[in-house]
Protein backbone atom coordinates (compact mmCIF):
# COMPACT_ATOMS: atom_id res chain seq x y z
CA UNK A 1 0.00 0.00 0.00
CA UNK A 2 3.14 2.44 0.83
CA UNK A 3 4.72 1.86 -2.78
CA UNK A 4 1.58 2.71 -4.54
CA UNK A 5 1.11 5.77 -2.24
CA UNK A 6 4.54 6.62 -2.73
CA UNK A 7 4.15 5.83 -6.84
CA UNK A 8 0.97 8.65 -6.72
CA UNK A 9 2.95 10.95 -4.56
CA UNK A 10 5.65 11.18 -7.51
CA UNK A 11 3.07 11.03 -10.57
CA UNK A 12 0.97 13.98 -8.89
CA UNK A 13 4.62 15.65 -8.18
CA UNK A 14 5.56 14.92 -11.80
CA UNK A 15 2.24 16.23 -13.50
CA UNK A 16 2.25 19.67 -11.55
CA UNK A 17 6.16 20.37 -12.38
CA UNK A 18 5.39 19.00 -15.89
CA UNK A 19 3.17 21.86 -16.17
CA UNK A 20 4.63 24.42 -14.91
CA UNK A 21 7.60 23.82 -16.81
CA UNK A 22 5.89 23.14 -20.29
CA UNK A 23 5.10 27.19 -20.67
CA UNK A 24 5.98 29.05 -17.81
CA UNK A 25 4.61 32.28 -19.57
CA UNK A 26 1.44 31.06 -19.73
CA UNK A 27 -0.30 31.95 -16.88
CA UNK A 28 -2.95 29.23 -16.28
CA UNK A 29 -0.80 26.50 -17.23
CA UNK A 30 1.54 27.91 -14.47
CA UNK A 31 -1.42 28.31 -11.82
CA UNK A 32 -2.72 24.91 -12.63
CA UNK A 33 0.48 23.42 -12.33
CA UNK A 34 1.24 24.92 -8.57
CA UNK A 35 -2.11 23.64 -7.69
CA UNK A 36 -1.46 20.17 -8.02
CA UNK A 37 2.49 20.86 -6.94
CA UNK A 38 0.62 21.91 -3.85
CA UNK A 39 -1.66 18.83 -3.69
CA UNK A 40 1.13 16.44 -3.76
CA UNK A 41 3.07 18.23 -0.84
CA UNK A 42 -0.88 17.76 1.15
CA UNK A 43 -0.31 14.09 0.43
CA UNK A 44 3.19 13.68 0.94
CA UNK A 45 2.63 15.16 4.43
CA UNK A 46 -0.07 12.97 4.88
CA UNK A 47 2.30 9.93 4.18
CA UNK A 48 5.09 11.47 6.67
CA UNK A 49 2.00 12.08 9.78
CA UNK A 50 1.66 8.77 9.87
CA UNK A 51 5.55 7.67 10.93
CA UNK A 52 6.05 11.25 12.49
CA UNK A 53 6.83 10.81 16.62
CA UNK A 54 7.78 14.23 17.60
CA UNK A 55 4.83 16.59 19.06
CA UNK A 56 6.16 19.51 17.44
CA UNK A 57 7.05 17.27 14.26
CA UNK A 58 2.92 16.71 14.23
CA UNK A 59 1.95 20.02 14.83
CA UNK A 60 4.02 21.60 11.63
CA UNK A 61 2.32 18.37 9.10
CA UNK A 62 -0.34 19.18 10.19
CA UNK A 63 -0.37 22.74 9.16
CA UNK A 64 1.14 21.98 5.98
CA UNK A 65 -1.29 19.59 5.15
CA UNK A 66 -4.07 21.79 6.41
CA UNK A 67 -3.39 24.31 4.41
CA UNK A 68 -2.39 22.59 1.65
CA UNK A 69 -5.81 20.80 1.74
CA UNK A 70 -7.70 24.09 0.08
CA UNK A 71 -4.79 26.09 -1.08
CA UNK A 72 -4.93 24.12 -4.47
CA UNK A 73 -8.29 24.74 -4.85
CA UNK A 74 -7.63 28.72 -4.79
CA UNK A 75 -5.06 28.42 -7.22
CA UNK A 76 -7.33 26.14 -9.64
CA UNK A 77 -10.12 29.50 -9.22
CA UNK A 78 -7.19 31.74 -10.63
CA UNK A 79 -6.22 29.31 -13.63
CA UNK A 80 -9.85 29.36 -14.75
CA UNK A 81 -10.67 32.99 -14.37
CA UNK A 82 -7.05 34.65 -15.74
CA UNK A 83 -7.05 36.19 -18.78
CA UNK A 84 -6.25 35.65 -21.75
CA UNK A 85 -5.45 37.32 -25.00
CA UNK A 86 -8.53 38.81 -26.57
CA UNK A 87 -10.53 38.28 -24.10
CA UNK A 88 -13.67 40.49 -22.39
CA UNK A 89 -13.04 43.46 -19.46
CA UNK A 90 -15.46 41.95 -17.81
CA UNK A 91 -13.58 38.47 -17.53
CA UNK A 92 -10.92 40.50 -16.47
CA UNK A 93 -12.99 42.30 -13.64
CA UNK A 94 -13.35 38.70 -12.11
CA UNK A 95 -9.46 38.17 -12.49
CA UNK A 96 -8.60 41.03 -10.77
CA UNK A 97 -11.40 40.20 -7.72
CA UNK A 98 -9.36 36.87 -7.18
CA UNK A 99 -6.18 38.45 -7.70
CA UNK A 100 -6.27 41.74 -5.04
CA UNK A 101 -9.55 39.94 -2.75
CA UNK A 102 -9.75 36.15 -2.69
CA UNK A 103 -5.38 35.90 -2.71
CA UNK A 104 -5.31 38.26 0.40
CA UNK A 105 -7.95 36.91 2.39
CA UNK A 106 -6.08 33.03 1.59
CA UNK A 107 -2.79 34.80 3.10
CA UNK A 108 -4.41 36.19 5.90
CA UNK A 109 -6.38 33.08 6.73
CA UNK A 110 -2.97 30.75 6.31
CA UNK A 111 -1.74 33.40 9.00
CA UNK A 112 -4.43 32.80 10.92
CA UNK A 113 -4.64 28.59 11.16
CA UNK A 114 -0.39 28.86 11.60
CA UNK A 115 -0.94 31.20 14.82
CA UNK A 116 -3.98 29.22 15.66
CA UNK A 117 -2.74 25.86 15.70
CA UNK A 118 -1.85 25.00 19.37
CA UNK A 119 -5.11 26.58 20.32
CA UNK A 120 -8.54 24.66 21.39
CA UNK A 121 -10.46 26.14 19.33
CA UNK A 122 -8.19 25.28 15.84
CA UNK A 123 -10.81 23.05 14.51
CA UNK A 124 -13.45 25.48 14.12
CA UNK A 125 -11.32 27.93 12.97
CA UNK A 126 -9.92 25.38 10.26
CA UNK A 127 -14.17 24.71 9.45
CA UNK A 128 -14.53 28.22 9.31
CA UNK A 129 -11.99 28.99 6.93
CA UNK A 130 -12.62 25.76 4.42
CA UNK A 131 -16.35 26.58 4.48
CA UNK A 132 -16.00 30.61 3.70
CA UNK A 133 -13.09 29.36 1.08
CA UNK A 134 -15.63 26.75 -0.66
CA UNK A 135 -18.44 29.39 -0.61
CA UNK A 136 -16.28 32.50 -2.30
CA UNK A 137 -15.12 30.05 -4.88
CA UNK A 138 -18.44 28.41 -5.64
CA UNK A 139 -19.81 32.27 -5.88
CA UNK A 140 -16.97 33.23 -8.35
CA UNK A 141 -17.82 30.43 -10.40
CA UNK A 142 -21.26 31.04 -11.02
CA UNK A 143 -20.64 34.76 -11.45
CA UNK A 144 -18.10 33.51 -14.11
CA UNK A 145 -20.80 31.33 -15.58
CA UNK A 146 -23.47 33.86 -15.63
CA UNK A 147 -20.92 36.68 -17.17
CA UNK A 148 -19.06 34.54 -19.62
CA UNK A 149 -22.90 32.74 -20.46
CA UNK A 150 -23.27 33.72 -23.86
CA UNK A 151 -19.99 31.87 -24.54
CA UNK A 152 -20.50 28.01 -25.95
CA UNK A 153 -19.29 25.72 -23.56
CA UNK A 154 -18.39 21.92 -23.85
CA UNK A 155 -19.72 18.85 -21.59
CA UNK A 156 -15.84 18.40 -21.16
CA UNK A 157 -15.17 21.80 -20.25
CA UNK A 158 -17.89 21.86 -17.59
CA UNK A 159 -17.35 18.59 -16.28
CA UNK A 160 -13.54 19.18 -16.18
CA UNK A 161 -13.33 22.32 -14.95
CA UNK A 162 -15.75 21.97 -12.10
CA UNK A 163 -15.02 18.91 -10.61
CA UNK A 164 -12.20 19.71 -8.33
CA UNK A 165 -15.04 22.16 -6.53
CA UNK A 166 -17.38 19.72 -6.43
CA UNK A 167 -15.18 17.36 -4.65
CA UNK A 168 -13.66 19.78 -2.20
CA UNK A 169 -16.95 21.06 -1.24
CA UNK A 170 -17.94 17.45 -0.43
CA UNK A 171 -14.94 17.14 1.51
CA UNK A 172 -15.45 20.58 3.21
CA UNK A 173 -18.54 19.18 4.36
CA UNK A 174 -17.11 15.94 5.23
CA UNK A 175 -14.87 18.36 7.69
CA UNK A 176 -17.70 20.49 9.20
CA UNK A 177 -20.00 18.07 10.09
CA UNK A 178 -17.78 14.79 10.83
CA UNK A 179 -14.44 16.00 12.32
CA UNK A 180 -13.40 13.03 13.59
CA UNK A 181 -11.43 10.66 10.86
CA UNK A 182 -12.10 13.09 7.85
CA UNK A 183 -8.25 13.01 6.87
CA UNK A 184 -8.17 9.64 5.54
CA UNK A 185 -5.34 9.03 2.70
CA UNK A 186 -8.30 8.09 0.69
CA UNK A 187 -10.13 11.44 0.36
CA UNK A 188 -7.10 13.38 -0.35
CA UNK A 189 -6.02 11.23 -2.98
CA UNK A 190 -9.61 11.67 -4.59
CA UNK A 191 -9.45 15.60 -3.93
CA UNK A 192 -6.17 15.83 -5.76
CA UNK A 193 -7.24 13.40 -8.38
CA UNK A 194 -9.92 16.13 -9.31
CA UNK A 195 -7.16 18.30 -9.54
CA UNK A 196 -5.56 16.19 -11.80
CA UNK A 197 -8.21 15.87 -14.23
CA UNK A 198 -8.86 19.59 -14.55
CA UNK A 199 -4.79 20.39 -15.01
CA UNK A 200 -4.66 17.70 -18.10
CA UNK A 201 -7.65 19.28 -19.60
CA UNK A 202 -6.52 22.39 -18.92
CA UNK A 203 -3.00 21.57 -20.21
CA UNK A 204 -4.23 19.80 -23.77
CA UNK A 205 -6.62 22.86 -24.47
CA UNK A 206 -3.38 25.42 -24.25
CA UNK A 207 -1.17 23.39 -25.85
CA UNK A 208 -3.75 22.78 -28.81
CA UNK A 209 -4.38 26.50 -28.50
CA UNK A 210 -0.73 27.28 -28.87
CA UNK A 211 -0.28 24.95 -32.39
CA UNK A 212 1.62 22.23 -30.91
CA UNK A 213 1.49 18.72 -29.98
CA UNK A 214 1.25 17.65 -26.21
CA UNK A 215 0.89 13.97 -26.28
CA UNK A 216 4.69 13.19 -27.63
CA UNK A 217 6.33 15.23 -24.75
CA UNK A 218 4.32 14.00 -21.86
CA UNK A 219 4.74 10.54 -22.88
CA UNK A 220 8.42 11.18 -23.29
CA UNK A 221 8.77 13.20 -19.57
CA UNK A 222 6.92 10.67 -17.75
CA UNK A 223 8.66 7.44 -19.37
CA UNK A 224 11.79 9.41 -18.11
CA UNK A 225 10.82 10.54 -15.01
CA UNK A 226 9.80 7.25 -13.90
CA UNK A 227 13.12 5.13 -15.21
CA UNK A 228 15.16 8.25 -13.26
CA UNK A 229 12.96 7.74 -10.19
CA UNK A 230 13.40 3.77 -10.13
CA UNK A 231 17.36 3.89 -10.80
CA UNK A 232 18.27 6.47 -7.99
CA UNK A 233 15.23 6.22 -5.47
CA UNK A 234 15.38 2.46 -5.84
CA UNK A 235 18.62 2.28 -4.41
CA UNK A 236 17.10 4.33 -1.30
CA UNK A 237 14.92 2.30 -1.00
CA UNK A 238 16.52 -1.24 -0.91
CA UNK A 239 18.86 0.60 1.46
CA UNK A 240 16.03 1.13 3.76
CA UNK A 241 14.63 -2.18 2.90
CA UNK A 242 18.06 -4.16 3.93
CA UNK A 243 18.25 -1.58 6.76
CA UNK A 244 16.63 -0.61 9.96
CA UNK A 245 13.76 -0.24 8.05
CA UNK A 246 11.13 2.19 7.02
CA UNK A 247 10.61 5.30 9.73
CA UNK A 248 9.71 9.23 9.63
CA UNK A 249 13.43 9.80 8.58
CA UNK A 250 14.01 7.40 6.22
CA UNK A 251 10.65 8.17 4.97
CA UNK A 252 11.54 11.49 4.53
CA UNK A 253 14.61 10.91 2.58
CA UNK A 254 12.71 8.63 0.08
CA UNK A 255 10.32 10.83 -0.80
CA UNK A 256 13.30 13.48 -1.13
CA UNK A 257 14.86 11.45 -3.24
CA UNK A 258 12.00 10.87 -5.32
CA UNK A 259 11.52 14.62 -5.65
CA UNK A 260 14.81 15.31 -6.55
CA UNK A 261 14.87 12.35 -9.36
CA UNK A 262 11.43 13.71 -10.85
CA UNK A 263 12.45 17.63 -11.00
CA UNK A 264 16.05 16.93 -12.19
CA UNK A 265 14.46 15.13 -15.11
CA UNK A 266 11.79 17.42 -15.90
CA UNK A 267 13.82 20.57 -15.46
CA UNK A 268 16.87 18.45 -17.57
CA UNK A 269 17.16 20.91 -20.37
CA UNK A 270 17.78 24.04 -18.15
CA UNK A 271 20.28 22.30 -15.80
CA UNK A 272 21.93 21.23 -19.09
CA UNK A 273 21.75 24.74 -20.41
CA UNK A 274 23.45 26.08 -17.53
CA UNK A 275 26.01 23.30 -16.57
CA UNK A 276 27.14 23.83 -20.78
CA UNK A 277 27.19 27.31 -20.06
CA UNK A 278 29.81 26.63 -17.43
CA UNK A 279 31.51 24.17 -19.06
CA UNK A 280 32.53 26.14 -22.35
CA UNK A 281 32.69 29.25 -20.93
CA UNK A 282 35.76 30.24 -22.94
CA UNK A 283 34.34 28.49 -26.01
CA UNK A 284 31.64 30.86 -27.20
CA UNK A 285 30.97 28.69 -30.66
CA UNK A 286 30.73 25.53 -28.98
CA UNK A 287 28.43 26.71 -26.40
CA UNK A 288 26.26 28.38 -29.60
CA UNK A 289 26.35 24.68 -31.32
CA UNK A 290 25.54 23.02 -28.16
CA UNK A 291 22.37 25.52 -27.95
CA UNK A 292 21.29 24.88 -31.05
CA UNK A 293 21.03 21.22 -30.05
CA UNK A 294 19.17 21.72 -27.37
CA UNK A 295 16.56 23.61 -28.90
CA UNK A 296 16.15 20.92 -31.79
CA UNK A 297 15.54 18.19 -29.36
CA UNK A 298 13.45 19.58 -26.92
CA UNK A 299 11.45 21.00 -29.76
CA UNK A 300 11.20 18.09 -32.27
CA UNK A 301 8.59 16.24 -29.64
CA UNK A 302 6.11 19.65 -29.53
CA UNK A 303 6.04 19.93 -33.47
CA UNK A 304 2.42 19.24 -34.56
CA UNK A 305 3.75 17.85 -37.97
CA UNK A 306 -0.01 17.33 -38.58
CA UNK A 307 -0.61 21.30 -38.86
CA UNK A 308 -1.59 23.06 -41.63
CA UNK A 309 -1.18 26.93 -41.25
CA UNK A 310 -2.27 27.44 -45.31
CA UNK A 311 -5.83 26.35 -44.24
CA UNK A 312 -6.01 28.31 -41.20
CA UNK A 313 -8.78 30.78 -40.87
CA UNK A 314 -8.00 34.14 -39.95
CA UNK A 315 -8.68 34.38 -36.40
CA UNK A 316 -6.61 31.38 -35.67
CA UNK A 317 -3.65 32.62 -38.17
CA UNK A 318 -4.00 36.16 -36.11
CA UNK A 319 -3.55 34.02 -32.59
CA UNK A 320 -0.26 32.30 -33.95
CA UNK A 321 1.58 35.32 -34.99
CA UNK A 322 0.54 37.21 -31.64
CA UNK A 323 2.11 34.73 -29.74
CA UNK A 324 5.27 34.33 -32.42
CA UNK A 325 5.56 37.86 -31.65
CA UNK A 326 5.68 37.46 -27.86
CA UNK A 327 8.36 35.37 -28.46
CA UNK A 328 10.31 36.98 -31.05
CA UNK A 329 13.42 36.54 -28.71
CA UNK A 330 12.43 32.96 -28.03
CA UNK A 331 13.75 30.52 -31.10
CA UNK A 332 12.52 27.62 -28.91
CA UNK A 333 8.62 29.10 -28.80
CA UNK A 334 9.53 30.42 -32.12
CA UNK A 335 10.14 26.74 -33.61
CA UNK A 336 7.55 24.81 -31.97
CA UNK A 337 4.97 27.08 -33.54
CA UNK A 338 3.00 25.81 -36.80
CA UNK A 339 4.03 28.92 -38.59
CA UNK A 340 7.08 27.69 -38.95
CA UNK A 341 5.71 25.12 -41.69
CA UNK A 342 4.47 27.49 -44.05
CA UNK A 343 5.24 27.32 -47.27
CA UNK A 344 6.54 30.57 -47.83
CA UNK A 345 9.23 29.99 -45.20
CA UNK A 346 10.45 27.28 -47.55
CA UNK A 347 10.83 29.45 -50.17
CA UNK A 348 12.75 31.87 -48.06
CA UNK A 349 14.77 29.02 -46.95
CA UNK A 350 15.47 27.91 -50.31
CA UNK A 351 16.03 31.13 -51.53
CA UNK A 352 19.15 31.82 -48.71
CA UNK A 353 20.29 28.74 -49.35
CA UNK A 354 20.68 27.68 -45.53
CA UNK A 355 19.91 24.52 -43.62
CA UNK A 356 16.08 23.35 -43.36
CA UNK A 357 16.55 22.34 -39.35
CA UNK A 358 14.04 23.26 -36.59
CA UNK A 359 16.67 26.44 -35.75
CA UNK A 360 17.07 27.43 -38.93
CA UNK A 361 13.17 27.26 -39.55
CA UNK A 362 12.65 29.33 -36.42
CA UNK A 363 15.00 32.23 -37.34
CA UNK A 364 13.65 32.45 -40.91
CA UNK A 365 10.19 32.95 -39.31
CA UNK A 366 12.03 35.36 -36.66
CA UNK A 367 13.29 37.77 -40.04
CA UNK A 368 9.90 36.90 -42.03
CA UNK A 369 8.14 38.72 -39.19
CA UNK A 370 10.57 41.58 -38.73
CA UNK A 371 10.68 42.07 -42.05
CA UNK A 372 6.92 42.69 -42.12
CA UNK A 373 6.87 44.90 -39.53
CA UNK A 374 9.47 47.06 -40.96
CA UNK A 375 7.64 47.30 -43.83
CA UNK A 376 4.84 49.15 -41.48
CA UNK A 377 7.14 52.22 -41.67
CA UNK A 378 6.39 54.96 -43.01
CA UNK A 379 7.87 55.87 -45.92
CA UNK A 380 10.78 58.81 -45.19
CA UNK A 381 13.71 59.28 -43.50
CA UNK A 382 12.68 59.62 -40.20
CA UNK A 383 13.62 56.63 -37.70
CA UNK A 384 10.43 57.49 -35.14
CA UNK A 385 7.25 59.75 -35.85
CA UNK A 386 3.74 60.37 -33.11
CA UNK A 387 1.53 60.53 -35.87
CA UNK A 388 -1.66 58.24 -36.60
CA UNK A 389 0.50 56.28 -39.30
CA UNK A 390 3.29 55.41 -37.10
CA UNK A 391 1.11 53.51 -34.63
CA UNK A 392 0.89 50.11 -35.13
CA UNK A 393 4.75 50.19 -36.38
CA UNK A 394 4.95 51.89 -33.37
CA UNK A 395 3.46 49.28 -31.17
CA UNK A 396 5.37 46.53 -32.73
CA UNK A 397 8.73 47.25 -33.50
CA UNK A 398 9.65 49.09 -30.63
CA UNK A 399 8.36 46.38 -27.72
CA UNK A 400 8.97 43.48 -29.86
CA UNK A 401 11.93 44.09 -32.18
CA UNK A 402 14.11 46.91 -29.97
CA UNK A 403 12.60 45.28 -26.93
CA UNK A 404 11.88 48.02 -24.82
CA UNK A 405 9.27 47.90 -21.78
CA UNK A 406 7.53 51.20 -21.54
CA UNK A 407 5.26 49.95 -18.61
CA UNK A 408 7.91 48.26 -16.65
CA UNK A 409 8.90 50.80 -13.89
CA UNK A 410 12.35 48.67 -13.08
CA UNK A 411 13.27 49.34 -17.32
CA UNK A 412 16.03 51.29 -18.01
CA UNK A 413 16.97 52.85 -21.21
CA UNK A 414 20.62 53.53 -20.51
CA UNK A 415 21.74 50.94 -23.44
CA UNK A 416 19.05 52.25 -25.86
CA UNK A 417 19.81 54.67 -29.43
CA UNK A 418 18.00 58.06 -29.53
CA UNK A 419 14.80 57.05 -31.31
CA UNK A 420 14.27 54.14 -29.13
CA UNK A 421 14.73 56.65 -26.11
CA UNK A 422 11.97 58.84 -27.64
CA UNK A 423 9.48 56.03 -28.51
CA UNK A 424 10.03 54.89 -24.79
CA UNK A 425 9.31 58.07 -23.60
CA UNK A 426 6.15 58.94 -25.60
CA UNK A 427 5.19 55.61 -24.77
CA UNK A 428 5.34 56.24 -21.34
CA UNK A 429 3.60 60.09 -21.76
CA UNK A 430 0.62 59.44 -24.44
CA UNK A 431 0.20 56.19 -24.63
CA UNK A 432 -1.78 54.23 -22.42
CA UNK A 433 -0.74 50.25 -22.16
CA UNK A 434 -4.47 49.37 -22.82
CA UNK A 435 -4.21 51.44 -26.03
CA UNK A 436 -0.91 50.16 -26.84
CA UNK A 437 -2.52 46.66 -26.12
CA UNK A 438 -4.79 47.16 -29.00
CA UNK A 439 -2.50 48.37 -31.52
CA UNK A 440 -0.65 45.61 -31.15
CA UNK A 441 -3.39 43.86 -31.97
CA UNK A 442 -4.62 45.61 -34.65
CA UNK A 443 -0.81 45.65 -35.99
CA UNK A 444 -0.73 41.83 -36.00
CA UNK A 445 -4.17 41.39 -37.83
CA UNK A 446 -2.45 43.47 -40.41
CA UNK A 447 0.43 41.08 -40.19
CA UNK A 448 -1.58 37.91 -40.92
CA UNK A 449 -3.28 39.30 -43.72
CA UNK A 450 -0.14 40.18 -45.39
CA UNK A 451 1.73 37.00 -44.78
CA UNK A 452 -1.48 34.61 -46.17
CA UNK A 453 -1.04 37.04 -49.40
CA UNK A 454 2.71 36.55 -49.23
CA UNK A 455 2.01 32.48 -48.52
CA UNK A 456 -0.19 32.38 -51.45
CA UNK A 457 2.24 33.86 -54.24
CA UNK A 458 5.10 31.60 -52.47
CA UNK A 459 2.55 28.08 -53.41
CA UNK A 460 1.47 29.63 -57.09
CA UNK A 461 4.98 30.00 -58.28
Amino acid sequence: MLTLQLGYFGLILWFGLYMMNRDARNLRLLLAGISVLVSAFCVGTALLLTYSQHAETIVFLGNVRDICFYLPLVLWQGAILSPAVGEEEKRNILWKLWKYALAALTIGSVIWLVLARNSDGYDMFYSLVTGMITLLLTALSIWDSVVTGRQKRSLSYIVCSYVPLLVFACLTALIIFLPEGTWEKGKLIVNSAGLILFGAYTMIKEIRKQGESWLPDLFRSLDYSIFFTLIFSGQVALVIWLGKGLDFTSLLLLMISIAVSISFQVFVYPIRAFLDNIAFMTFPKLRTERSKLRIAESVQVRIDTDAKPEEMNEEELYRHIRRALSNLGNLERLASSPLVQLKLIEERIHRRKTGNGIVERANELKFLLIDTIIEMKPRGDKPFGTTDEWKFYNALYFPYVVGIKPYSVRYSDEQLDTPSKEALDWFRTYVPERTCYNWQNAGARLIASSLREKNDLAQAQ
